[in-house]
Parts: structure tokens; C-alpha cells; sequence
């Protein structure tokens, strides 16, 4: 019997359920996470291979399937408990069909938080970062390196930057009224959908009984078939049945959550979008990217004179009562 194997199983579920849900964008990331990791195992060198990366994304085991090709065995559903959920490892699977493969490279970006996010309030262009050598160690700058811009080659500390915006950051603030009718709205969308759910379980058990009828009959044809050609597209047919029967049966036993769920979910959610600075103040970059991509609905403008542009919120924020300062004092549009 496999048993989790504790912390490495944990740090794996991370890795994949935060490759499946966009936390980390490609391979590379998700190999440089579990580079941080000291419990998780190493190569010769020190470092995790990229082979090992892949070799964790492919693996039907974690989502509790067992498949052996020369035992003729197809996603037979195991006793042991399963890392990640199948919907997560299938969302693994068709973000891999599409994943862009680019050279490998060092990736300093992963020192700057926000690389990819802030551009330059001159151009527009996406801000730079690199390290400097000074006379006894390194400083970390952000800068432009559009030739054609007046601020081409001037760096910005990048303390001064993160710090203009955790300042921006502490200035949300919900407004109290709406806040509370937002969690009362929460409240009433989580009844309506426990509702929905009760009536839903009833068309998931008719779709697993017709997933399954539809195997049957697929097995039959090709008990009854001399082609291998049809044989192999009835074997195909009959995997994405297999699939969809999975995903249905998983869907069906995860029961729904409770009040006291909801309650503590609805808690830790409004926290958060009451003092989102609290989580950037942790320092940690792949909870500061998290926490840009929940608050900003666009990249963030920034003049090296005078500081962070009144950002584009996402919409939670613009719905809660946005900020309570003016940020035009602050270079401000």
C-alpha cells in the first residue's frame, strides 16, 4: 500500500496543484520551487533536474490511478490516497499540451517580485532587473532598457520600488458598509449553491451510469471486431470515457462543504482583502505574485521621480470601496 510520505508528498502537492492552478507558469518555476525546498530530494549537483520535474507531472499516481501498459491495466482506480485530485492532474495534463517551451537561462527574476508587473511611466516598457557589484557585495536594481526612452539605463532600487508598493498596498481599505453586505451576499450565493449541488448529484449518478454503458458497449465492438484500426479508436473512445467516469465519481464523493467551512474560507478571504499588505510584507516572491495578480487588474505604472501611478484594481477591490487615499500626491493620475 503507497502511504504519503511526509513532507516530501506535501511539497509535491504544492508543486502540482500550483502548476495546475497558474501559480507557477512553467517547468522552470516549478523546478526552482522545489530547489527551495531542503526535504526535497537532489541530484548529484545539488539541484532537482528538469527530468524530475516531468517525471512528477506525468505521474497518474498522485490522483490515485494505477496504469500498467504490459499488464494491459488503464487507470484503475487505487486503495492508496491520492496526492492531488484527478481534475487537478487532467488540468496538469492540458496545460502541458499548450505550455510554450522556451531556452533555459538564469532566472534573476526570481529576486524581484516585480519583474513582468511594473513597466516604466515613460514608455510603458516592462522594467528590467539585475544585480550590481559594488566594492563588498551585490545591490538589486530594477531599470528601463528602452534605448529610445529618457529614462533608459537609470535603476531603481529595487527596496525603494517593493516598498513604494507595500505603501500602495496598505492604502486599501475596504468600506465597512460594504463590506458587511458583501459577506452577507457570500452567504446567501454559498445556500443557493448547496441547493444546486443536492440537485446535481442526481444528473452526476445518470452520467456515470451512461459512461459506463458506453464502455460496455465499446468492449463488446471490440470483442466483435477484426480491425485493428477500429479497434485502437474504440480504445481511444473507451479512455476518454474512462476519464470522464473518473472525474464524475470524484465529483461525487467529495461531499459539499460545511457552514463551518464556509465560515472559515469566508474569513480568511475577506482578511485578505481587508490587509493585503500583510501578506506582501512576508517577503516570501511567490506570495508577493500571488498577491499582485489578486489586487492589480493591470501592470503597474512607475516614475523613478515620483513613485507608483494609480494602479488598476481588480475587481474586488474596485467593488469594496477601493482606496481611502488619493494617490494623485503620489504622481497619481
Amino acid at each position: 500500500m503507497l502511504v504519503r510520505d511526509e513532507p516530501k508528498a506535501s511539497i509535491v502537492q504544492e508543486a502540482l496543484e500550483g502548476y495546475a492552478n497558474g501559480r507557477f507558469t512553467n517547468q522552470v518555476d516549478i523546478r526552482n520551487f522545489l530547489n527551495t525546498k531542503p526535504e526535497f530530494p537532489k541530484g548529484k549537483n545539488g539541484v532537482v533536474r528538469q527530468q524530475e520535474v516531468t517525471r512528477l507531472l506525468n505521474r497518474e499516481v498522485y490522483c490515485g490511478l494505477i496504469s500498467y501498459a504490459p499488464w494491459g491495466i488503464s487507470k484503475i482506480k487505487g486503495h492508496h490516497e491520492p496526492i492531488v485530485s484527478a481534475e487537478t492532474f487532467w488540468r496538469i495534463q492540458e496545460r502541458r499540451k499548450h505550455r510554450v517551451i522556451a531556452p533555459a537561462r538564469k532566472n534573476i527574476g526570481n529576486d524581484f517580485a516585480l519583474r513582468g508587473v511594473a513597466v516604466c511611466n515613460d514608455c510603458g516598457a516592462p522594467l528590467r532587473s539585475c544585480w550590481s557589484k559594488g566594492k563588498t557585495k551585490r545591490h538589486p536594481y530594477y531599470l528601463c532598457q528602452t534605448k529610445s526612452c529618457q529614462s533608459y539605463g537609470k535603476s531603481i532600487r529595487r527596496d525603494k520600488l517593493e516598498g513604494d508598493v507595500g505603501e500602495l498596498l496598505r492604502q486599501l481599505e475596504p468600506n465597512p458598509g460594504l463590506f458587511a453586505m458583501a459577506k452577507a451576499m457570500f452567504r446567501t450565493a454559498w445556500d443557493m449553491r448547496a441547493v444546486q449541488v443536492a440537485r446535481e448529484a442526481k444528473t452526476v449518478q445518470k452520467q456515470i451510469a451512461e459512461a459506463q454503458k458506453q464502455i460496455d458497449a465499446l468492449l463488446d465492438r471490440i470483442v466483435e471486431s477484426d480491425s485493428p484500426t477500429v479497434i485502437k479508436a474504440y480504445e481511444k473512445k473507451i479512455d476518454t470515457l474512462e476519464t470522464e467516469k473518473i472525474l464524475l465519481e470524484e465529483n461525487q464523493a467529495n461531499p459539499a462543504r460545511s457552514t463551518r467551512d464556509f465560515d472559515a474560507a469566508l474569513e480568511l478571504s475577506l482578511m485578505f482583502l481587508s490587509k493585503p499588505w500583510k501578506l506582501w510584507e512576508s517577503g516570501n516572491i511567490s506570495i508577493r505574485r500571488t498577491v499582485l495578480k489578486l489586487v492589480f487588474a493591470d501592470h503597474l505604472s512607475y516614475c523613478r521621480e515620483t513613485g507608483a501611478r494609480t494602479p488598476q484594481l481588480s475587481m474586488p477591490f474596485k467593488v469594496l470601496g477601493g482606496v481611502t487615499h488619493a494617490w494623485g500626491n503620489n504622481g497619481g493620475s
